[in-house]
């Protein structure tokens, strides 16, 4: 059975940009409409909209949007001014930022968890000043310490 909720949780409005499962991008994503990613990205990914992170994709950078959805990967720390929903597929290495947080059981979260939305506004400016400095982006980060989980236990 269809999970009514699940179901329009995903919902993009028509206009929207989407990245396929079969593109990879190098390079951040500005963006004022609302998104979906099924592909990996290696970059910061920012829009003014909603964004849905599918269950195959990677974010290799941080986030900056209104409203997020994860069930995939994202490395990188999550600044939402509204409402962010972590599902249980989902793995985030990284802090998340939101005003409203669901995760569900199973989620993965390995950072810290902040109602903040002033830290969205100085994170911003702090992507801009990395636009200028590219050696500080995440994609710097060796990709094996980045995927290597660690635990409480």
């Amino acid at each position: 059975m269809i999970n009514v909720r699940h179901f329009f949780r995903n919902i993009i409005v028509p206009g929207a940009f989407r990245i396929p499962k079969a593109v990879s991008v190098n390079g951040s994503i500005d963006a004022s409409i609302s998104g979906r990613i099924d592909g990996n990205v290696r970059g910061d990914v920012k829009t003014t909209g909603k964004l849905v992170v599918s269950e195959n994709a990677s974010i290799r950078g941080h986030i900056y949007a209104t409203d997020l959805v994860v069930h995939g990967k994202v490395f990188g720390d999550v600044y939402i001014s509204n409402k962010a929903h972590i599902s249980n597929k989902a793995f985030v290495k990284g802090d998340v930022n939101a005003m409203v947080l669901e995760i569900e059981e199973g989620a993965v979260v390995e950072g810290a968890i902040r109602k903040n939305v002033q830290v969205v506004q100085k994170a911003e400016t702090l992507a801009e000043t990395a636009e200028r400095e590219p050696s500080s982006t995440p994609a710097a980060i060796a990709p094996d310490e980045e995927e290597q989980s660690t635990s409480w236990f």
